[in-house]
């Protein structure tokens, strides 16, 4: 009787410790489960939520608005292309092929991230407004140093597209503030697309703040007639010749110089120099 009721005893015991066992063996899944569902964002899936391929599509069946349209600039000298061609595949590609599938990813992230201001907008706010002076708005210029050497809007802090990440946080250290982008914005098919990207990139990295592109970029800034700073000090770039081939300056020269040289010489005597 004693052997029964200490083998009852036994089990009883067993079992509750299997109880516990599989009790804490539950909890501890769910606590790794929710660890992982939280982490997962820490860990690499930043904040930013790129388009499905069905909301692309859809988008890009869309007119523009006509606020997307201003915050282009120029009017009907630039808008960005809707277009996408169907995707290249094979082993061999041509050199255009690549271009297009490349231009097929770039192109939704510039719709997404891209459509900000105009320059033209941006000089009212940087310039006229002197929001240069405001310590909570920046503006960053994402070109290449070379780039941003020959010519870059003064005040403009310089921040390399593919350094991006390392960068930011030493040279655009307030999370909360309010950054421009710009970059040169190659044609008016395309766009920014180097703020774009740095856009989301900011978005990804813990960015607060309101992060704008400038979607005509410098070229836009050029081409309406804002000053750029560079090695030279401050100057304008005559209308029609950014970013000209050099073997035509010459040429190009002997035709703008008899119009813009009394302009110039005007512009001078307003700041008191004089010959």
């Amino acid at each position: 009787m004693m052997e029964k009721l200490r083998k009852s005893a036994l089990v009883s015991v067993f079992a509750i410790l299997v109880a516990i066992l599989f009790t804490g063996t539950l909890a501890l899944a769910a606590e790794e489960g929710a660890a992982k569902s939280q982490g997962a964002q820490a860990q690499g899936v930043g904040p930013s939520k790129d388009w499905t391929e069905k909301e692309i599509v859809e988008f890009s069946k869309k007119p523009w608005t006509k606020e997307e349209l201003e915050a282009m600039g120029r009017g009907k000298n630039y808008i960005i292309s809707k277009t996408l061609t169907p995707r290249h595949t094979g082993a061999v590609l041509t050199p255009k092929e690549l271009f297009e599938n490349g231009q097929n990813e770039f192109r939704p992230i510039m719709w997404q991230y891209g459509i900000g201001i105009s320059a033209d907008d941006f000089y009212k706010l940087w310039i006229e407004k002197e929001g240069w002076k405001d310590p909570k708005v920046h503006l960053l210029d994402v070109r290449m140093e070379s780039e941003f050497a020959a010519g870059h809007v003064p005040g403009a802090i310089r921040v390399d597209t593919g350094l991006a990440y390392w960068l930011l946080p030493s040279l655009a250290p307030d999370s909360t503030a309010t950054y421009y982008l710009m970059c040169k914005a190659g044609t008016p098919e395309n766009g920014s697309n180097r703020g774009a990207i740095v856009h989301k990139i900011m978005i990804d990295m813990g960015y607060s703040g309101k992060i704008i592109n400038i979607t005509d970029g410098f070229r836009g800034w050029v081409h309406d007639g804002y000053p750029i700073a560079n090695i030279h000090g401050l100057v304008t770039v005559v209308p029609g010749t950014f970013a000209i081939p050099e073997k035509d300056a010459a040429e190009k020269e002997k035709a703008v110089v008899p119009v813009v040289e009394p302009a110039v010489m005007d512009e001078v005597k307003k700041l008191g120099v004089t010959e």
